[in-house]
């Protein structure tokens, strides 16, 4: 190993989990198999009913590195509450935030680490990559932004203009940035991980892409792709994309006009059909979606009408 004593800054792996007995033990393997040592991976438990306690805590036994924590009622039901208590324990220099179900390459954190020590860097990437039920067989996205940026904001500029993302397990992050951005946002349901990495973005003087490193997504079945359950579900994601809009027009004014079109045209999409009363209720934010909605279902009347 390339380290020296003194540049072998902590890591802390911060894993929030509900119910996932059946899943979580495969991102546990891939956090245990890194080739950096130096780490501390904190799992905290937001209500599971099933037996997630029971084979966390065998990792726990084998590895004192693992510690396993349930989320106190001072903390919001919740991911974010889970992340947040997380975080309020941890130790490390930098955080990976991780979910219970993904999985890192064994060189993740090396190679990251390795780009922190010779550039003292706030924020780093790496490639990434989906899979459903095996972990060997995935396929790593190409992406444009698989690169490196002297800002965080020249990676959201980047997003903007590609229509690419990283999810959030590809970050390490530098825990003075994200003291700095603020922690994650207790009251969202939904896009926080957009929410929360804006901010970071924004906060970010620094960032490298490790080019040799990766990790997985695990993409939901069927019967489990993430969708809009709830009016309240439909309220955050308005919300959130109210919060990113804010933050980036206080960065530019100009340079994220198209980004913030094509997420409101998209969440416009997602709402409309199954909970109008939400857009109803925020006519001002989607005022040209309204407006080319109504032109759309004019227009196909008109259409169906000459048909017919």
């Amino acid at each position: 190993m390339k380290f020296m004593q003194n540049n072998n800054p902590l890591v802390s792996i911060i894993i929030p989990t509900y119910n996932r007995a059946h899943l979580i033990g495969e991102t546990l393997d891939s956090v245990l198999a890194q080739t950096y040592q130096n780490w501390e991976c904190i799992i905290v438990d937001d209500g599971s009913t099933d037996n997630t306690e029971e084979v966390v805590s065998a990792y726990v036994d084998k590895d004192s590195r693992f510690q396993f924590y349930h989320r106190p009622d001072t903390h919001k039901s919740g991911g974010n509450g889970a992340r947040n208590y997380g975080f309020s324990l941890s130790k490390g220099e930098y955080i990976n935030w991780f979910d219970s179900d993904d999985i890192f390459s064994n060189n993740k954190i090396y190679s990251q680490v390795l780009l922190t020590v010779e550039n003292n860097v706030e924020v780093l990437t790496c490639k990434w990559g989906r899979f459903q039920n095996d972990k060997n067989e995935f396929e790593l996205k190409n992406l444009n932004i698989y690169k490196h940026y002297n800002k965080g904001v020249d990676l959201l500029e980047k997003y903007a203009v590609y229509n690419e993302f990283y999810p959030s397990h590809v970050f390490l992050v530098k825990r003075l940035t994200c003291m700095k951005a603020g922690l994650w946002n207790e009251n969202l349901s939904i896009n926080q991980d957009g929410e929360f990495f804006c901010r970071i973005l924004i906060a970010c003087k620094s960032l490298r892409h490790s080019a040799d490193s990766y990790v997985l997504y695990r993409t939901p079945t069927l019967e489990n792709v993430s969708s809009l359950k709830s009016v309240k579900q439909a309220e955050h994601l308005v919300i959130s994309w109210k919060l990113i809009e804010q933050y980036l027009l206080l960065v530019d004014k100009t340079k994220f006009q198209n980004y913030l079109i094509n997420a409101k045209n998209h969440t416009f999409s997602s709402i409309i059909k199954k909970y109008p009363e939400v857009i109803d209720e925020n006519k001002y934010f989607y005022k040209t979606q309204i407006k080319n909605n109504l032109f759309f279902n004019k227009l196909t009347k008109r259409i169906i009408k000459k048909i017919f």
